[in-house]
């Protein structure tokens, strides 16, 4: 297990098994967006380009996603980090203890707002591919954001902030 611990104003990247060392108190990390059937991950027309380091390859004729420890898919601590955002849809989570796929990492300067990332370079298709595999990991947290951020649907369960120790 790792101990890193965050340098204020830098990012530090967290892998697969490393995360929870972070996020120990937490009930998970979260993500907005979704629906009520699943996470919102990847969109129609697939990985966004402000999101993710794409590069297009000559030689193997396919974009590819390279690591960047400024960037990732957006993910944050708490439903209220989301709903203070903005952010409007279905809140979804990796709950607290699941492993992330192989090849996937955090990188994080701000504890609220965790960034997924690749931890090495790989086809768009291939990280499409462990976005749905961590998407069969995630769980929905019964919350739906709406504009302006208001939490306007809550059932029995839903989870509130839990405070950074």
């Amino acid at each position: 297990m790792s101990t890193k611990t965050l340098i204020k104003g830098q990012y530090t990247t967290f892998g697969p098994d490393e995360i929870w060392t972070l996020y120990n108190n937490l009930h998970g990390i979260f993500r907005g967006g979704g629906n009520t059937s699943s996470p919102k991950l990847t969109r129609a027309a697939g990985l966004r380009k402000t999101d993710l380091r794409i590069v297009y390859d000559p030689i193997k004729k396919q974009e590819m996603v390279h690591p960047d420890k400024t960037k990732g898919l957006s993910f944050a601590d708490s439903i209220e980090t989301l709903a203070d955002k903005k952010l409007e849809g279905w809140v979804w989570r990796i709950p607290k203890g699941k492993t992330l796929p192989k090849d996937l990492t955090f990188n994080v300067k701000d504890f609220n707002h965790p960034l997924l990332n690749v931890s090495r370079i790989m086809s768009v298709s291939d990280m499409t591919e462990l976005l749905v595999e961590l998407a069969k990991l995630m769980e929905p947290c019964y919350v739906k954001i709406g504009k302006m951020g208001n939490i306007i649907e809550k059932h029995p369960g839903a989870l509130v902030k839990v405070q950074q120790k």
